[in-house]
């Protein structure tokens, strides 16, 4: 499995402090209303991290099936679901490849899951994937960070944070002909009075609206929706974060 977050997991949630998951959860549990499924429907969600929207989703009374490549995160989502005593099914799995034995109302996948996709060819198996893991008339949910966001927000900008436990220096490229951007993290972790150096690499790509919209219908997804975050608003291009809807066919 991906080694991508092997660091970077342990830390994830205190550099993700201010992402409002009450209010994202919530965004998500309305969309899903919204398309006739209620708490009690069973709901895979891809990419799920630390299980932030995971947990939400279930405590609102979802079914929850949850995947990421991570063990590292996966560990941490398992974590948090014990402790709250939650019930959740994880598994750890490549989101373009996770099939499942019996096809669920909903399918989510929150937090920039699909640009972590790069290559055409991959997000049209997923999207594959995806038609097969839910129902007809099912609901297909997720959010991507748009290609505004990617090269003029993101793009070729330097972040760093020095807190109690953990330093990090972050250094991003963005390549205006791949669309691809470039994201290399150096992360100093206290250990036993001392710090313990980690470096990783990640990469998302910047898709546009109409090569998502038609990769789905392509899939055999219609009735696709993009709205602007945390509304049901018509996105543009200059959102900086697009939610999606789309609704299987027969």
């Amino acid at each position: 499995m991906s080694k991508q977050y092997e660091a970077l997991a342990g830390v994830y949630d205190a550099l993700m402090y201010d992402a409002g998951y009450d209010e994202w959860a919530e965004y998500i549990a309305d969309l899903l209303c919204r398309a006739g499924v209620g708490p009690g429907e069973r709901v895979l969600e891809y990419a799920c991290g630390t299980g932030n929207i995971t947990l939400r989703l279930a405590r609102a009374g979802y079914r929850m099936t949850a995947t990421d490549i991570s063990e590292e995160m996966l560990f941490l989502a398992q974590e948090k679901t014990r402790r709250s005593a939650a019930r959740v099914e994880y598994a750890c799995a490549d989101m373009c490849e996770f099939a499942l034995n019996k096809p669920v109302k909903a399918a989510i996948a929150a937090c920039d899951g699909v640009n972590y996709i790069l290559e055409q060819e991959r997000l049209e198996a997923f999207f594959a994937q995806v038609y097969h893991n839910i129902q007809p008339d099912g609901v297909f949910l997720f959010d991507i960070s748009s290609a505004h966001k990617l090269k003029h927000v993101l793009g070729n900008e330097f972040y760093f944070d020095d807190g109690d436990e953990e330093t990090y220096f972050w250094q991003n490229t963005y390549d205006d002909q791949t669309g691809l951007l470039k994201m290399d993290i150096t992360l100093f972790v206290a250990e036993e009075g001392t710090y313990r150096r980690f470096d990783e690499r990640h990469m998302q790509r910047a898709w546009k609206n109409r090569e998502i919209t038609d990769m789905l219908e392509s899939a055999g997804f219609g009735e696709v929706r993009s709205y602007a975050f945390l509304s049901t608003e018509q996105a543009n291009e200059r959102c900086d974060r697009i939610q999606f809807a789309a609704t299987r066919r027969q």
